[in-house]
């Protein structure tokens, strides 16, 4: 029988420090981990690191609260490997109290699970993190220990903060040491290709992690055993980290380690990669790994890491070509960035040029400021079209008929269309106000609960300041709230002004009644509806609809303050929710029925809405000042990969994108594909394994997605040049 401390060792560290600050309980149980966590090294893998796999529950604790739909069946297998039971009871009531204490406070009357549920609103996510990997390889951990040495002197009392972050290090260390142990023990018995890899792994770990790396290899080993160390997230800006390593390596292996590094950040599924981008004098910053990334991504065709490409007005015709042949792999990937855009929304934060330009994407397409910030990375999330519902509804949602809004009485009250618009400016502000006081509450109890040492050594502000990484350490603390259902919401105002207050065809009375029915008895309306203008064809009254209540919701989150310190910003981005959002939102005035689940999965077009071609989509979304947008604002193109991948598709895809950037767009996420292949792959799906789609902000596996979204990804406009 194993004991607990091998089983879980991160939880029996915490139950034996004797300590009663937090933060260094939870050092203490990150080297308790790194001490019996049991390891493995598989030599044709090349690296060694994330032992973690099945060691969920410990982990989840230190980064995110224990807030984890993992943490349970966890306890459950503990039994099953044979361990008394009332150690894990114990570990059930002692390790995992803060759940649920968190839920609670979170709770307090706001209805958030109800809430969650329909898609109303949520916030309280822990998000992603983009640690400083560029400073840990440059410094190595002795380094790391004489910032920690530096600062603890200028901030006297901050003994136990500073006794964690070395705590890590160690634990850090010892991990290393102890892989190198077992690469030893093991290199006796092996032989062929399996002796020269342990070779190598011994011979890094002789200068790794206490040192700068020598080559690209230890470079590699070194951010691997990092990255895996307590949770798989973000690369961040992979080509600025590992570049230098990469262009000065002379072993003749650079590639072979690059792609024994993309096997491995697909094995756990990796989540943002960023590359390419500018500094802040607008020199371009692409380097040889940048075009290997592409080379690699083209070479493999994984749906996984998510890759992210900066471009800028001074990025050369090389960096264009290689993002565009590898887009038509038909992977989705990269999604692309400008610069121009995404650097003066980060000045609207009062970040600094500087920094400004040293923002990558985490999670899907989230936006952080690599090593120097906790940006949310997701603080939280509403469903813009239930503020209309709200307004029509009085208070009430149009799915489930609960209340969650304000109720501002009758609305044929509402006498003019600017009358309308206030009103749901109101119901949209409440909703703003509920759901960053959900993630401020959320932020606090993190904050005093859940510190993270091991991030807070790889975040500017944290080591200098001496507070933890979530509670007010890095030097930027801004949040960021994703909008769902903006084009839906704009199409149905449309709707509304139109046939209610234009034209009075009906009154809102009639309109509330065809909503509650379903449409049902009232086809002509929904006909009416349905064919009304919508946005994404260059038509001026829904796009100004679209730009006014896009202006005023991003606009009204940035006078909002965060718990840590920064502003509330606002993005677009539906991971694979915008199915399950159309289903839970119910009838529209754009004419959806109720289980309609074709829902706009970014701020483009509701799929199939556009009809004008890509340059009438593009003119209309630019209609809106896109550095409002603080976090990632997707926008999905779909185009035939019959016509972009021929010579001449690529050259006008080209030319698109950068007039788009160049006229003020912030990205540009692309789906390459067959309908005939999409339509096959729906309905054999054994034929079309390796089919990859573009959702959301992130790429998948055609196959793995449920019905209704693929129905969505098949109803996209198919996009001609």
């Amino acid at each position: 029988m194993k004991k607990l401390r091998e089983l879980e060792p991160f939880a029996y560290g915490y139950l034996h420090s004797k300590s009663d600050n937090v933060e260094r309980k939870i050092a203490e149980s990150i080297f308790c981990y790194a001490q019996n966590v049991p390891l493995k090294i598989h030599p044709e893998k090349w690296y060694v690191g994330n032992p973690k796999a099945d060691y969920v529950m410990g982990i989840r604790f230190s980064s995110n609260c224990g807030i984890s739909g993992e943490i349970y069946p966890r306890l459950e297998r503990l039994l099953k490997s044979g361990i008394h039971f009332f150690g894990v009871l114990y570990l059930q009531q002692m390790m995992f109290f803060k759940i649920t204490e968190l839920k609670v406070s979170l709770k307090k009357g706001l209805k958030v699970e109800r809430m969650a549920r329909y898609k109303n609103l949520w916030g309280a996510g822990t998000g992603h993190g983009n640690p400083d990997y560029k400073m840990l390889l440059d410094l190595g951990t002795d380094g790391l220990r004489e910032r920690i040495r530096k600062y603890r002197a200028e901030n006297i009392g901050k003994d136990d903060f500073y006794d964690s972050l070395l705590l890590t290090l160690d634990a850090f260390d010892l991990l290393a040491f102890r892989y190198s142990e077992l690469a030893k023990n093991m290199v006796e018995k092996a032989d062929g290709e399996d002796k020269e890899n342990l070779l190598r792994i011994i011979a890094a770990f002789e200068n790794i992690p206490q040192r700068s790396p020598r080559n690209f290899f230890e470079a590699c080993q070194m951010f691997w055993l990092a990255f895996s160390f307590l949770e798989i997230d973000s690369p961040g800006l992979f080509d600025y980290t590992m570049g230098s390593y990469y262009e000065k390596d002379q072993s003749g292996i650079r590639y072979q380690c690059l792609q024994k590094l993309w096997e491995l950040f697909h094995d756990t599924r990796t989540w943002n990669l960023c590359i390419g981008g500018s500094d802040e004098y607008g020199n371009d910053t692409c380097n040889e790994l940048t075009y290997d990334v592409l080379k690699v991504a083209r070479e493999f065709r994984y749906n996984t890491p998510n890759i992210t490409m900066r471009f800028h007005k001074n990025s050369p015709e090389k960096a264009w070509d290689e993002a565009v042949e590898t887009l038509a792999t038909g992977i989705g990937m990269p999604a692309i960035y400008n610069d121009e855009c995404v650097c003066a929304a980060m000045k609207r934060l009062g970040i600094p040029e500087r920094d400004a330009h040293l923002y990558c994407m985490n999670g899907c397409n989230q936006i952080d400021i690599y090593g120097k910030s906790h940006m949310g990375l997701e603080d939280g999330e509403i469903n813009v079209a239930k503020a209309l519902q709200y307004v029509l509804f009085r208070g009430r949602c149009g799915y489930t008929h609960e209340k969650f809004g304000l109720d501002m009485g009758d609305p044929s009250g509402l006498k003019t269309f600017d009358d309308f618009l206030n009103a749901f400016y109101k119901e949209i502000d409440y909703m703003a106000d509920k759901v960053t006081s959900i993630s401020n509450m959320a932020q606090k109890t993190h904050a005093e609960n859940a510190p993270n040492p091991w991030r807070s050594n790889l975040i500017y502000g944290c080591v200098e300041r001496g507070l933890d990484y979530k509670n007010k350490g890095p030097l930027y603390g801004h949040g960021q709230i994703l909008t769902e259902g903006l084009t839906d919401t704009a199409d149905s105002l449309a709707a509304i002004k139109h046939y209610v207050y234009d034209e009075q065809k009906y009154t809102i009375k009639q309109l509330v009644k065809g909503l509650k029915r379903d449409f049902r008895g009232c086809e002509e309306m929904r006909r009416d509806l349905a064919s009304y203008h919508k946005f994404g064809n260059d038509i001026d009254d829904v796009d100004e609809i679209y730009k006014r209540i896009t202006h005023h919701i991003y606009e009204y989150f940035l006078s909002i303050a965060t718990f840590r310190g920064g502003k509330f910003g606002v993005g677009c981005s539906t991971f694979n929710r915008s199915a399950i959002y159309g289903k839970y939102t119910g009838a529209l005035p754009d004419g959806k029925r109720k289980k309609d689940t074709n829902f706009a999965e970014s701020i483009g077009a509701v799929p199939g809405c556009d009809t004008q071609g890509p340059t009438a989509l593009l003119n209309s979304v630019l209609k809106v000042d896109q550095t409002l947008a603080t976090s990632g604002n997707v926008l999905q193109l779909k185009f035939s990969k019959g016509q972009f991948c021929t010579p001449t598709g690529k050259q006008a895809f080209k030319a698109l994108a950068k007039t788009y950037f160049g006229q003020g767009g912030q990205t540009l996420q692309i789906n390459v594909v067959s309908p005939e292949e999409l339509l096959d792959a729906k309905a054999h799906p054994e034929r079309h394994q390796n089919l990859i789609v573009r959702v959301g902000g992130f790429s998948e596996y055609f196959v793995r997605l449920t019905p209704e979204l693929q129905d969505n990804v098949i109803k996209r406009t198919l996009n001609e040049f």
